[in-house]
C-alpha cells in the first residue's frame, strides 16, 4: 500500500517490517475484538450501575409483593353482602305509606344479614359493619285509578255513570336508620306507572305491570366486631318504604278510588346491600340544597 500524499496509517506494512509474518491468529482476533469487548464492557458497567442505583427501591416493592402474596384474607375483610326478596304478594293502601317486608333471603350473607318479620320488624336488612355500602331495590307493581262520572240525563234513570281509568303515582324510600328507629339517610324515587286503559273488546282493565329500580350509596361510622356482645347498639338496618296515590284526570268525578299490588317472588321484586370499602369517609349527606341558577 502507498500513501504518496497522506499518513502512513497505523500496522501499515512498510520497508523494513516483517509484512505480518509474525502475526498470529490470536494476535489478529485480539486487535479485531478489542473495541467491541471495550465498547460493550462500558455498556454492562453504565447497565450495571444505573441497577445498583434502583436496588433499594426495587427491593423495597419485591418485598411488598411478597408480603401480600396468599393475602386475599385482606380483601376478605372488606367485603360484606346480603339480599332478600319479597316472599308474598301484597296489597297496598292508597295514601298510606307503608314498610315492604323484604323477608326472604337468598345466598350467602357476610357482615350484614337479613330481618324477618317479628313485633314491630316488618323485613329489612341490618349492616353489621362501617365503611361503604351500596343498597339496590328492584320493585314491580300493577295499578290503576278507576274515576266515575254521574252524568243526569232527562230519561229514568236520570243518570249514567261514565268510568275511566287512570295510573297512580307511587313514591318509593330507601332508608338507612339505627337500632333506635332514628333516620341516617334517605333516598327518594318517584315512579308514575303506565296508564291504565279500558279494553273494550275484553270488558276488563289494562294495567301492565311496571318495574322500578334505584339505589342508594351509604356512608356508615366503624363499628365493633359482630361477636362483640355491644355491637348490635352499633348496627344499621335498610328497609323499603312506599306510598302511592290515585290520580283523577276525570273533573267532577264522583268517585276516584286507586288500588296496587306489588309483586313478589325472586324474579319481580329484590333489595341487596353490598360493601365497597371499609372507608367510612365523606360522610355528607345533604337532604336539600339551594338552587344554582340557570343551566345554559
Amino acid at each position: 500500500m502507498t500513501t504518496p500524499s497522506g499518513n502512513r496509517p497505523d500496522g501499515a506494512y512498510t520497508i523494513g517490517s516483517r509484512f505480518g509474518a509474525d502475526q498470529t491468529e490470536d494476535g489478529t482476533r485480539q486487535q479485531m475484538g478489542l473495541p467491541i469487548k471495550q465498547a460493550w464492557q462500558g455498556a454492562q458497567d453504565t447497565f450495571r450501575k444505573q441497577w445498583r442505583a434502583n436496588d433499594d427501591g426495587l427491593a423495597s416493592v419485591l418485598n411488598g409483593q411478597a408480603a401480600l402474596s396468599n393475602r386475599l384474607d385482606l380483601l376478605r375483610g372488606v367485603s360484606g353482602f346480603a339480599s332478600a326478596y319479597l316472599g308474598r304478594n301484597w296489597s297496598v293502601r292508597a295514601g298510606a305509606k307503608v314498610v315492604l317486608p323484604f323477608d326472604t333471603g337468598v345466598g350467602p350473607v357476610k357482615h350484614a344479614g337479613v330481618v324477618k318479620p317479628s313485633g314491630d320488624k316488618s323485613g329489612w336488612l341490618v349492616l353489621k359493619a362501617g365503611g361503604l355500602w351500596r343498597v339496590d331495590t328492584h320493585l314491580t307493581s300493577v295499578g290503576h285509578t278507576t274515576n266515575e262520572l254521574i252524568v243526569p240525563i232527562a230519561t229514568p234513570p236520570y243518570f249514567i255513570v261514565l268510568i275511566s281509568y287512570d295510573p297512580i303515582a307511587p313514591v318509593y324510600w330507601i332508608e338507612v336508620f339505627n337500632g333506635k328507629g332514628d333516620l341516617l339517610t334517605v333516598r327518594q324515587c318517584d315512579a308514575l306507572t303506565n296508564v291504565a286503559v279500558y279494553s273494550a273488546q275484553l270488558f276488563t282493565i289494562v294495567s301492565t305491570p311496571f318495574t322500578t329500580t334505584f339505589a342508594h350509596t351509604v356512608v356508615l361510622d366503624d363499628m365493633p366486631p359482630e361477636n362483640d356482645p355491644a355491637a348490635p347498639e352499633s348496627w344499621a338496618y335498610v328497609r323499603v318504604t312506599m306510598r302511592y296515590d290515585g290520580i283523577a284526570s276525570t273533573r267532577g268525578a264522583a268517585v276516584s278510588v286507586a288500588e296496587c299490588n306489588l309483586r313478589g317472588g325472586s324474579v319481580m321484586s329484590g333489595l341487596t346491600a353490598t360493601r365497597w370499602s371499609k372507608d367510612a369517609t365523606n360522610k355528607i349527606y345533604t337532604p336539600s340544597v339551594p338552587d344554582g341558577g340557570k343551566l345554559q
